[in-house]
């Protein structure tokens, strides 16, 4: 898996690939399309932000649909899922395959 220094990607350089804006369709699974129920061990921390999304969006937004959304987020990544071997590896390929906005006002 190549890696691109944060300089490359503020010159756009860096390695076969471009990072480009999310399109209107991508974060696009609503509640009325999720059919499958699923459980997931999240960390205290996690569960902790979660619980805070929920209680700055006045319940309007819940744990499940951020969870969605993050879901549809992790189908657009560019990883070579047959490369991952463990957790380590993935948390790796994730941190590759992603920039970030930072706001000045987000929970957590």
């Amino acid at each position: 898996m190549s890696r691109v220094t944060y300089q490359g990607m503020l010159d756009g350089r860096g390695d076969d690939g471009v990072y480009v804006r999310l399109g209107a369709g991508t974060i696009r699974t609503r509640r009325k399309d999720a059919d499958v129920r699923m459980k997931v061990t999240v960390s205290a921390p996690q569960r902790r932000w979660l619980e805070e999304v929920e209680a700055v969006t006045g319940g309007n937004v819940d744990a499940d649909a951020v969870v969605r959304a993050l879901l549809d987020l992790g189908m657009e990544l560019d990883v070579d899922w047959p490369l991952i071997a463990r957790g380590k590896m993935l948390r790796a390929a994730v941190r590759d395959a992603v920039m970030v906005r930072r706001g000045a006002r987000r929970p957590g």
